[in-house]
């Protein structure tokens, strides 16, 4: 699996730190067992009655089942999350809030089918955020779509790098591309 995380606590490092943070206790409890829904729900209800600097974070995951083919998305605040195929680009996108925000959590939970050669590309709200509103989904469709190769590691810098190149100057938020 592959989780993303964007906190927002107060400062750069306290928001690293705290993002970091969500990302160990999801892992701990899904190796401990829970669904992950039942894992996001009660790490949102630890954020909500909690007194942590961090308040609000997203959470975005993708659950690869290797036997079936089949990707579950989990997203709860989270950015767009985009499926290279062959001859298309999908995306899933959620409009749900971060955890931390309400007592009673909405997660969305999409299941996908992957073939060989398809590609999860998963990115922060920085990343979209550095596009022109309206067209941030159009415009890394077409990025992500003009990747070649089957590098996911180059795959994650060109596409960063087309961003930062549309956008022509310093990022602003943090912006993680990553790619499985």
């Amino acid at each position: 699996g592959a989780a993303l995380s964007d906190g927002m606590g107060s400062g750069e490092k306290a928001c690293q730190e705290s993002t970091m943070v969500v990302v160990e206790m999801l892992e701990e409890l899904l190796e401990a067992g829970f669904p992950v829904k039942t894992a996001v729900q009660m790490m949102n209800t630890a954020l909500v009655i909690g007194r942590e600097e961090v308040r609000f974070s997203t959470i975005d995951v993708s659950l690869f089942d290797l036997y079936s083919g089949t990707c579950e998305f989990v997203k709860a605040g989270a950015s767009t999350t985009f499926i290279k195929r062959k001859d298309a680009v999908e995306k899933i996108c959620s409009t749900t809030l971060p955890i931390g925000v309400l007592q009673d959590i909405e997660i969305d939970t999409v299941t996908k089918s992957l073939g060989s050669g398809d590609y999860v590309i998963m990115v922060t709200d920085g990343v979209l955020d550095s596009l022109p509103v309206g067209e941030q989904d159009l415009l890394m469709e077409m990025i992500i779509g003009g990747t070649k190769g089957n590098n996911p590691k180059e795959m994650a810098h060109y596409i960063l790098e087309q961003v930062l190149e549309w956008t022509g100057e310093e990022p602003i938020d943090g912006m993680t591309v990553a790619v499985a």
